[in-house]
């Protein structure tokens, strides 16, 4: 099936992995909403993909290379379906060091350790989400979704210059992927 879109086929680099091929599509446009529209894709891959849910690649779309994160992938006889994730956004992480102190013994500061930058893929939480998915927090304003990584309860996420802090890890939302639930992060760190 794979090699019947031939003409379609774009090189992909997977982080970690070897290149491969796809043939990217966007998600219904007649129904779907602006979030759909606008980030979701499904892509065409060979039988013997090395992709795996949660895996970064990029490939080029309309002449500018963007990143994509697996969501989910669908094994057929002749080729493999994934749903993919256009990233929207690079995430900081950072989280408390150690606690410095003055040579009186007053607290004067607390060290931040840099954990990691990670490409994402990030909601901001409105009202209608709230009532769709009842495993939201009251205090979450976005959601990230990033690969697994070392991120913990409390960490700060910077993204576009704004601080965020993680309030919830959800480990089965996604095959291979963390969802990450943050409050702003209003912390004198």
């Amino acid at each position: 099936m794979f090699a019947l879109f031939n003409r379609f086929k774009q090189p992909i680099d997977i982080a970690g992995k070897d290149p491969e091929k796809i043939v990217l599509t966007r998600v219904g446009k007649s129904n779907a909403s602006n979030f759909k529209s606008n980030f979701v894709f499904t892509g065409l891959l060979q039988e013997n993909t090395k992709l795996q849910n949660g895996d970064l690649f990029s490939c080029t779309v309309k002449g500018t290379k963007k990143d994509f994160i697996v969501v989910a992938l669908r094994p057929s006889a002749e080729s493999v379906q994934a749903t993919v994730y256009m990233c929207n956004g690079t995430i900081s992480v950072t989280r408390k060091g150690e606690e410095k102190y003055d040579e009186d013994g007053d607290l004067i500061g607390t060290e931040l350790v840099h954990v990691l930058d990670t490409p994402c893929n990030h909601v901001t939480v409105n009202a209608n989400m709230r009532m769709m998915d009842a495993g939201l927090l009251p205090s979450t304003t976005k959601e990230f979704r990033v690969p697994i990584c070392d991120i913990k309860l409390l960490d700060r996420i910077t993204l576009d210059g704004k601080n965020y802090c993680v309030d919830a890890i959800d480990t089965t939302k996604f095959a291979g992927l963390l969802a990450v639930q943050t409050s702003d992060d209003n912390r004198n760190l």
